[in-house]
């Protein structure tokens, strides 16, 4: 493992900005987000006079003489889901300053010292940690499936534990609803970390393709709510040029740049969008599924009409024979060709937005997933499971109060600096060239839901994907459902006798 050391320097320059408001699905029993108005630009001043009422919160007051407080994380340069903007050692753009920043202030704070430690054998440290009872470190930021095993066996404390209002908006107060189960809730996002923000498909679309191939931009669309699944896929079925050696390669032009499997496949994905939930807490506070089997499976042949046509080429068939070793991956290497206007759509998140700022031509637009029908009335996004967020070792170990006041203030420190940094000015200002795309991405923002069967290993995305991909989702369901069920009954004992 190593370790980042977090300089105690006083800062050069600091770095005012507004705050930026990490949400996620507003609720209604379903859990269904709510976003009626159809996205418009804003062309007038909100006006009106600033109160002079102080509402700057307040924080519990405490000296830990020095104490470091530890963060264990995946690298900040692993090739994917990195653990980003947690440690710095020093301020040298604007981001870098942003943490910096907040790192300081949290540490002058509460008379701390922070520090990072970087490693790619995460759970196994927390578990031998919490067995020996000796944790060289805090708070974990780790993928969320990982985190959801080691809380099933008994390694993660309930952050329902913590003196913490989950509802501030330094915090997400809808994954804190969604991932709670039992009473308990062990894995949670604020913002200290971007990872949560980064970690909700959208879809790009190529603005040089819509020009090109003389379509109807998606935005015009949005903006008479008219976004749906049918108007996407007629975009997809409308791009496909051979570059004239009659072999479907990379080196066409497509309408999608196709993802596969249970995890992030499209057709997942796009269920989610089309307002399908693969599960829910009930009443009794268990988790429990219920499918609308006739629903998805409309959906699945309309996407199947698409996506097994000339139109749509995969990750793996586009790089197939290149030499993807400069770019880390076939995810980066065929970004890299919707770059080079080789897709007119891919879905992607924020985190990976760099690798398609430099395009030529008008460049890329945000649109979000289509909803299923005019009718609906919100867009959704689907969290990656992979995807980082905060965990806490379950140990007597540790000082939980001090944890509880570290991580609350640090992310309330995180909400004035590198948030705003990040999403106003790295991600609103240099990765995108038009207004509405940044209406697009407050839109995503607020849109996130949370699936807590997907994170804790039940097979529902498992059995739906099957289904879409041999074409026979009844009978998939049908022979799986069983299975699935009994999972669910297990999860619900399991959770029920961890204290």
């Amino acid at each position: 493992m190593k370790k980042i050391r977090i300089l105690s320097l006083i800062m050069a320059c600091l770095i005012l900005m507004t705050s930026a408001i990490l949400v996620s699905c507003s609720d209604t029993d379903s859990g269904a987000a709510q976003t009626t108005a159809t996205p418009t630009l804003s062309t007038t001043d909100p006006g009106g006079e600033e109160s002079e009422e102080d509402t700057t919160p307040v924080f519990p007051e405490a000296n830990y003489s020095g104490t470091t407080f530890t963060v264990i994380s995946r690298s900040p340069t692993a090739a994917s889901y990195p653990a980003f903007y947690i440690g710095t050692e020093e301020p040298t753009d604007v981001m870098s300053s942003a943490v910096y920043t907040r790192n300081i202030n949290t540490e002058e704070k509460y008379g701390i010292v922070i520090e990072q430690i970087v490693s790619d054998k995460i759970s196994t440290s927390v578990q031998t940690g919490v067995d020996a009872g000796m944790l060289d470190f805090d708070v974990i930021l780790n993928q969320r499936s990982s985190l959801a095993s080691l809380a099933m066996k008994g390694y993660l404390y309930d952050f329902n534990d913590l003196q913490i209002d989950y509802s501030n908006p330094w915090w997400d107060s809808n994954c804190a609803r969604d991932y709670e189960i039992g009473g308990k809730l062990f894995i949670m996002a604020n913002d200290t970390s971007v990872s949560n923000l980064a970690g909700a498909r959208f879809f790009f679309f190529n603005k040089n393709l819509i020009k090109d191939f003389q379509l109807t931009n998606p935005h015009t669309y949005i903006e008479k709510n008219d976004w749906t699944l049918e108007n996407f896929l007629n975009l997809v079925n409308s791009v496909y040029k051979d570059n004239g050696d009659g072999v479907r390669t990379g080196d066409d032009v497509y309408g999608l740049l196709m993802e596969t499997g249970a995890s992030n496949g499209n057709a997942i994905h796009m269920l989610i969008g089309c307002g399908v939930k693969f599960s829910s807490v009930n009443k009794s506070d268990e988790l429990s599924v219920e499918l609308d089997i006739d629903k998805i499976d409309k959906i699945f042949n309309d996407l199947s009409a698409v996506f097994n046509g000339d139109s749509c080429i995969t990750y793996t068939d586009a790089s197939n024979g290149e030499n993807v070793d400069d770019f880390g991956n076939k995810f980066n290497f065929c970004r890299n060709l919707f770059a080079q206007d080789h897709f007119l759509f891919v879905q992607a998140n924020m985190g990976v937005s760099n690798q398609m700022s430099d395009m030529a031509g008008d460049g890329y637009g945000i649109a979000p997933n289509p909803k299923y029908n005019a009718e609906q009335e919100s867009y959704y996004h689907k969290m990656d499971k992979l995807s980082n967020i905060w965990g806490i070792p379950n140990s007597e170990s540790l000082d939980y109060d001090m944890i509880s006041n570290v991580m609350d203030y640090w992310a309330y420190q995180s909400s004035r600096t590198v948030m705003p940094a990040y999403y106003d000015i790295t991600i609103k200002t240099r990765r995108v060239n038009d207004p509405y795309d940044t209406v697009m991405l407050d839109l995503v923002k607020s849109t996130i839901c949370y699936d807590i069967s997907e994170v804790f290993g039940i097979d529902v995305t498992d059995a739906l994907w099957t289904g879409f991909s041999n074409g026979s989702l009844a009978s998939t369901w049908s022979t799986q459902s069983r299975a699935i069920e009994k999972q669910i009954s297990n999860f619900n004992i399991d959770i029920g006798k961890l204290g």
